[in-house]
Order: structure tokens, then C-alpha cells, then sequence
């Protein structure tokens, strides 16, 4: 009877115990995300940093949407995934989800201008700055970035102060970038197929 008791007293602590896992998982998972993403320190090293965690998201939720016996996952899903196969594009396995209702409209279109903004740097020669109109511009656009920071008045009249406000202000941007990119990739990445 005793022994009983005890038993149901830890249930709910073990329950307990497993959200704070799943809880641990999600802010491990996204400490990961944040550090990548932080360690790009240009624009173009970013960018690949994102579409990279972006690839590995979507790949977590398009296996879900497949059968998990080791047959199935074999000789039907690997072919389908392999860089040969109809779902080796990044862009593919994106539509996928999104048309099976995984993902939502804004996710969707901000993974899809993520990898066009990345691949339009790949032929694009120039070093680009957070700040810079060609990247604040498609940034702007981004459903998961709320609001970019305004741009500052600059005081132009001391160059010292000029060039700190500068570089403060690339900051700021550059933090906003990697919060709001860490947010959509996690919340990818965490999605369950087929659950609402």
C-alpha cells in the first residue's frame, strides 16, 4: 500500500521531468542554431549558416511525413531524398511540406527568399554589410523578422563618433538578423508533421 502511494506520487514528477527534457532538447537545439548562425560574420557566411540549419529543419519534417520501417525508409525514402532523387532539392522538400499543410504560408515564403537571397549572393561578387539596401531590403521582407531596426541620425560632424554609430547600428541589425532567423528555423525544426 505504502509502495503504491510512492509509485503515484512520482508519476506526475516523472511527467514533469520529461517536459523539462523536451524543454532542455528546444533550448539546446536553439543555443545551436543561435551559435551557427552567430558565427557568420559576414553577410554571405550568414546566409550559408541559415540555409544550411534551414536544409536540416526541413529534412527533419519531411521524414516524419515517411513511413518509418527500416524497408520503407530503404528502397522507397532514401531514393526519394537522395540528390538524384524527385525530393533532393532543398526548394522540392519545401513545397512538399508546405503543401501538405506542415508548414505555413509565411514559414514557406521566408525559407523559399532565404535560399533565393543565398543564391543570388553565390553569383553576386560583392562583400555585402547587414546595413547595405540589398540586404536590408529582402531582410525587410521576411515574415519572422517583426521590425528591423530604424536607421540612426549619424552625426557625420566627428568621424570617430560617426564610424561607432556606424558600427553600432550593423550590430543591432545583425542581431535582429540572427534572433528572428534562430526563431524561424527552430520553430521549423520543432513542428510535428500532421500535428496541428
Amino acid at each position: 500500500m505504502m509502495q503504491n502511494a510512492a509509485q503515484v506520487s512520482l508519476r506526475p514528477n516523472n511527467r514533469l521531468s520529461d517536459m523539462q527534457a523536451i524543454m532542455e532538447q528546444t533550448q539546446a537545439y536553439e543555443n545551436r542554431v543561435l551559435e551557427r548562425l552567430n558565427a557568420g560574420k559576414t553577410v554571405r557566411s550568414f546566409l550559408i549558416a541559415a540555409v544550411e540549419l534551414l536544409t536540416e529543419a526541413v529534412n527533419i519534417l519531411v521524414l516524419q511525413v515517411f513511413r518509418k520501417d527500416d524497408y520503407a525508409v530503404k528502397y522507397a525514402v532514401e531514393p526519394l531524398l537522395d540528390g538524384d532523387g524527385p525530393l533532393g532539392d532543398l526548394s522540392v522538400r519545401l513545397k512538399l511540406i508546405y503543401g501538405l499543410g506542415v508548414l505555413s504560408r509565411p514559414e514557406y515564403e521566408d525559407a523559399e527568399l532565404l535560399m533565393a537571397l543565398r543564391e543570388e549572393l553565390n553569383h553576386d561578387g560583392n562583400e555585402y554589410s547587414f546595413t547595405d539596401d540589398e540586404i536590408l531590403g529582402p531582410f525587410g521582407e521576411l515574415h519572422c523578422v517583426t521590425a528591423l531596426p530604424p536607421a540612426p541620425h549619424f552625426d557625420n560632424s566627428d568621424p570617430e563618433l560617426y564610424a561607432m554609430q556606424k558600427l553600432r547600428y550593423q550590430q543591432v541589425v545583425r542581431s535582429t538578423m540572427v534572433l528572428s532567423l534562430t526563431e524561424l528555423i527552430s520553430r521549423i525544426s520543432l513542428k510535428k508533421a500532421f500535428q496541428k
